[in-house]
């Protein structure tokens, strides 16, 4: 059966800590300006790492995680303020272990073990009956929302490959 390629697009809620860095940062940049004029040109220095800073964390606090389905594998992908796309990593669905609800049973087999946890979820609490965990074989958790039209068909084509590592509900 031909599935194509699914793809899924996850806005992940912008962190009280960026937006704080970010203020602080231009704030600081004025800051170091203003004392380049009264006190000395070498303050220039700190104005321009503010002002990296105050960039860097204009990039974070708008992210759109992206999940596309093809052949077998899930690709992530982390889109910054709508313009950078940065292909994070890819996943072989024969290598995982487990797929399930967070917070189902069929998790608690690896709870005790010490696995990488990746969220590429939302990060709010409203898409939590869409969040799943994908644990696979390296000791690699994902979290992922399985939100919007093709979620839950993605879940299903999963489900159909492999049954007995996927579980719905």
């Amino acid at each position: 059966m031909e599935t194509g390629c699914l793809e899924v697009v996850v806005s992940r809620r912008t962190s009280t800590l960026v937006k704080v860095i970010r203020f602080g940062a231009i704030i600081l940049t004025v800051c170091f300006c203003f004392l380049t004029f009264l006190v000395h040109f070498l303050m220039l220095l700190p104005a321009a790492g503010c002002a990296v800073l105050a960039y860097l964390a204009w990039l974070e606090s708008v992210v759109d995680y992206e999940y596309v389905y093809v052949d077998k594998e899930i690709r992530i992908a982390k889109i910054q303020q709508k313009q950078r796309r940065k292909e994070l990593s890819a996943y072989d669905l024969n290598k995982m272990e487990i797929f399930a609800p967070i917070g189902s049973s069929h998790l608690d087999s690896v709870k005790g073990r010490d696995l990488n946890v990746l969220d590429y979820s939302s990060g709010d609490d409203s898409s939590k009956p869409a969040r799943y965990a994908l644990v696979m074989e390296d000791g690699t958790e994902l979290i992922l929302d399985m939100i919007g039209e093709y979620g839950p068909q993605i879940v299903d084509i999963m489900y159909m490959y492999y049954p007995r590592k996927v579980f719905k509900n």
